[in-house]
């Protein structure tokens, strides 16, 4: 394949594992690690994970084999490279916060509460009824504690401002060995979008994976299955039929 060489950004929850009806239940398989450490490799260290967890909430699930890899968190907010972390203090309006929301939503709702490094998920999944209580939880936080609202598959996010996925994106495209290469994305939600628009803008590609967001992508993936698959066909060197 001619061109620049290929960069891997992928998402996490929903791409390279499939959505759970609780956070905590994601669990990452040692099938997964190894092949996205060994599609890594086989870029030559151009493979990054952008997601909405925390580093320490990745950390916690990927164990060791996450180390070496180029990975942003917190929506941007955090970043690790080259063994480097930065990223700012986390805030602490978060615990307090959470305890607020605990009397509003307790756990016999259904409304599952994710504690993050630099917000709160609220997710309800396992109640879809209280749709609308969530989001007008989520709004009166926000403007109480200038908060950023950031929906997503059945949640509702309270984050800090700052950085989105495409800012993350666009930061580790200037890095080393990133920069020059070409920027192939796979996310499933929202908060993918202006991602796959910053690989797009910078001569790259996106996939969507599933249909939520199909609009915004160049092609669709069905499942996190078929992006395993697609990383079996980089390992194997087919690059073209990896990107189409």
């Amino acid at each position: 394949m001619t061109g620049p060489p290929l960069a891997l950004l992928l998402d996490f929850d929903g791409t390279l594992v499939p959505v759970a009806p609780v956070p905590d239940a994601v669990a990452v398989s040692d099938d997964v690690r190894t092949l996205v450490s060994a599609a890594a490799a086989r870029l030559e260290g151009r493979l990054a994970l952008i997601s909405g967890r925390s580093l320490d909430q990745l950390d916690a699930m990927w164990g060791r084999s996450l180390w070496p890899m180029t990975v942003a968190a917190s929506h941007g907010l955090e970043l690790r490279h080259d063994g480097h972390r930065r990223g700012p203090p986390p805030p602490s309006i978060f615990p307090r916060l959470i305890r607020e929301i605990q009397h509003r939503f307790p756990p016999s709702e259904g409304v599952v509460i994710e504690a993050k490094s630099f917000g709160i998920g609220l997710h309800y999944r396992l109640a879809p009824a209280r749709r609308e209580a969530v989001r007008a939880l989520a709004e009166t936080a926000a403007a109480e504690h200038d908060l950023v609202i950031q929906p997503g598959d059945m949640v509702y996010e309270l984050r800090l401002p700052g950085p989105d996925k495409g800012d993350a994106v666009r930061a580790i495209m200037q890095l080393p060995p990133f920069a020059g290469s070409r920027p192939i994305y796979f996310g499933d939600d929202l908060t993918d979008i202006p991602a796959i628009a910053a690989a797009r803008a910078l001569g790259g590609f996106g996939f969507a994976v599933g249909e939520r967001i199909a609009g915004h992508a160049d092609a669709t993936v069905a499942s996190p299955g078929e992006v395993h698959e697609r990383l079996g066909a980089l390992l194997r060197g087919e690059d073209a039929a990896f990107i189409t």
